[in-house]
């Protein structure tokens, strides 16, 4: 990234969107572009490098590129969290086939990723059966996919056995279940104790 480019295209967005925005102390890095890896990263370095010496200079730099490499590591982990659950442990009837690429020689990358990808890609927009096999996936023939779930917790109705697991493990789901057995805790903390000794009799009061 930084090779092909990536401070010289900073400095001309803040030279041009940015200086403005910052002067007036109106900056948000959460809205529109200004969300992209690289602005927040080079904040200090965009801001601060051609008014300070060249060693803080070079300092606020390696600042940026380390947060740029943590940054872009995360994102990556997460595209491949995604990737990994929307297409492979549990892919539906929409997903298309999905095939497998031999990645871990970078010396052979353009036989063995590049190329194959191409022809891939190529033969699905000409309509043809690509060379390579794809990944073939063990599907429960048990599983209904219009058996209908209500969660009562997070009040949504859930179709198809497979979803209906996948939702019993995602966040929200056990967000909404751990609130539950919250509020189950602090009722029975707060409900009146009841007393173990008898009532007296009146009659013999």
């Amino acid at each position: 990234m930084l090779a092909a480019g990536l401070l010289e295209e900073l400095k001309d967005f803040h030279r041009r969107y940015n200086r403005e925005k910052v002067a007036e102390n109106c900056q948000k890095y959460q809205h529109g572009i200004f969300q992209s890896i690289g602005f927040k990263e080079f904040h200090e370095y965009l801001i601060n490098g051609d008014q300070c010496s060249p060693e803080t200079s070079n300092l606020l730099l390696t600042k940026g590129i380390e947060a740029l490499k943590q940054v872009t590591k995360r994102y990556a982990r997460k595209q491949n969290k995604w990737v990994k659950n929307r297409f492979l442990n549990r892919p539906g009837p929409s997903v298309p086939p999905i095939y497998g690429l031999e990645v871990t020689d970078a010396l052979k990358w353009e036989e063995s990723v590049l190329g194959p990808a191409l022809q891939i890609v190529g033969s699905f927009i000409q309509g043809k059966q690509p060379v390579a096999t794809p990944i073939r996936f063990q599907c429960d023939v048990t599983e209904n996919k219009r058996s209908h779930h209500r969660c009562e917790l997070c009040d949504r109705i859930i179709i198809g056995d497979r979803e209906w697991a996948a939702h019993q493990k995602s966040k929200s789901h056990l967000y909404q279940l751990k609130k539950r057995r919250k509020l189950d805790l602090d009722a029975v903390a707060t409900s009146p104790s009841q007393s173990h000794f008898p009532e007296p009799d009146e009659r013999t009061a």
